[in-house]
């Protein structure tokens, strides 16, 4: 798998609960705060561990261009390997998600036997239209002015506002802990560099790999989701055997936040399967 992985013992990595290990990685913009809702929970029967990916959060972010998927996948397998983590499930979210299927890919064909699980919720897979704060973003004209020009809360408000079906649930805490990494120039570099390389230049090559994933998958979608539209999720099913949809109502692109307790719940049934 080619990235770059020599900031990966220097990611930011939390740990709760016991049991077997379950490895959470964010979405695009986030930081390991969005399990917040749900972590506790999930560490009451497991050993969770959330992840800040390179550029995110308080991990590193180094003035460099390695922020693709393979550059983050290659991060965190080398914490996957460095911690001996066996029989792990490995929950993605979004941009996570995405992480998550080439970790899948990558740990089928060179470290079987280490993967238990997949949990896959709105995540990115295909090629698709890339929602408007991440064109923004990739515009010369407005990135300037969305990362240098306006509050980092406002930047992050709208974000969350097109990610929520029901703004109203919105909370202050998640805004903050968001906005808050990029007061400093490098996160917003950083953010500036993933929005870049946010669908990798060989997505197709990939996705015609997913079949390769042969390990019990659960794929979470929101119904309202604006981000990553549903019929992501329909090829997901059709292409990983044995997978499992469910589909959370009145959600938007964020369930862990917008809808935490039946996300939990379903997780955790999936996790004590």
């Amino acid at each position: 798998m080619p990235g770059d992985a020599n900031v990966a013992t220097d990611l930011h990595v939390t740990v709760q609960g016991e049991g077997r290990p379950v490895l959470l990685i964010h979405g695009f913009g986030a930081n390991s705060f969005t399990w917040s809702k749900i972590a506790p929970g999930l560490a009451a029967e497991n050993t969770v561990i959330t992840v800040d990916a390179k550029g995110s959060g308080r991990s590193p972010k180094p003035a460099d261009d390695f922020y693709g998927l393979h550059d983050q996948a290659a991060a965190i397998l080398a914490i996957i390997e460095a911690r001996d983590l066996r029989e792990l499930t490995i929950v993605g979210h979004s941009m996570g998600g995405g992480i998550s299927l080439l970790l899948g890919l990558e740990l089928h064909r060179n470290h079987p036997g280490r993967l238990r699980q997949l949990a896959l919720i709105d995540c990115i897979a295909y090629r698709q239209l890339l929602p408007d704060f991440i064109l923004a973003l990739r515009a010369p004209v407005l990135r300037t002015l969305l990362t240098e020009g306006l509050p980092p809360e406002w930047l992050v408000r709208y974000v969350l506002s097109r990610a929520y079906r029901n703004p109203g649930k919105i909370e202050n805490a998640f805004v903050e802990a968001y906005a808050a990494p990029l007061r400093d120039p490098a996160a917003r570099r950083a953010l500036l560099a993933t929005a870049r390389a946010i669908i990798p230049a060989d997505i197709d090559l990939l996705a015609a790999r997913y079949p390769e994933i042969r390990v019990p998958t659960l794929i979470l979608w929101g119904d309202a989701d604006r981000i990553v539209p549903l019929s992501i999720c329909q090829h997901l099913v059709e292409a990983i055997r044995g997978a499992r949809l469910v589909v959370i109502e009145k959600c938007g692109h964020i369930p862990q936040e917008e809808q935490p307790d039946k996300t939990l719940t379903l997780l955790q049934g999936f996790l004590r399967e």
